[in-house]
């Protein structure tokens, strides 16, 4: 059986954009643990629609503006120059909720 491969999703707010890494376990559970093989099949001829465009979708729905406010814990990685400016800064998405105060059953990991 194949398994999701790592992506990066881009968040931005209209003067900012920062790219964070999501890895492979979390992939799963976003693309509610559907088959890799599944991804890029038509949801029903003749239309094109494939279970990744839903998923794309319904994740974009979950995390833009206006939705319901959600919890998004992150990694963040900071390497500095001897003058504190930044070299590179890495971000990876641990864990993605609705914000109910306290992650519950859920949450996704």
């Amino acid at each position: 059986m194949k398994s999701i491969r790592p992506a990066v999703m881009t968040v931005a707010d209209g003067i900012h954009e920062v790219c964070i890494h999501v890895g492979s376990k979390l992939m799963e559970k976003i693309l509610f643990n559907i088959s890799p093989d599944w991804l890029n099949r038509v949801i029903a001829p003749p239309s094109e629609v494939t279970f990744r465009a839903v998923a794309a979708d319904l994740l974009h729905s979950l995390l833009a503006g206006g939705g319901a406010p959600c919890v998004v814990k992150l990694h963040s990685l900071f390497v500095l120059d001897e003058n504190s400016c930044p070299l590179q800064r890495e971000f990876s998405l641990l864990d993605l909720y609705p914000d109910s105060g306290e992650p519950g059953p859920s949450a996704l990991l």
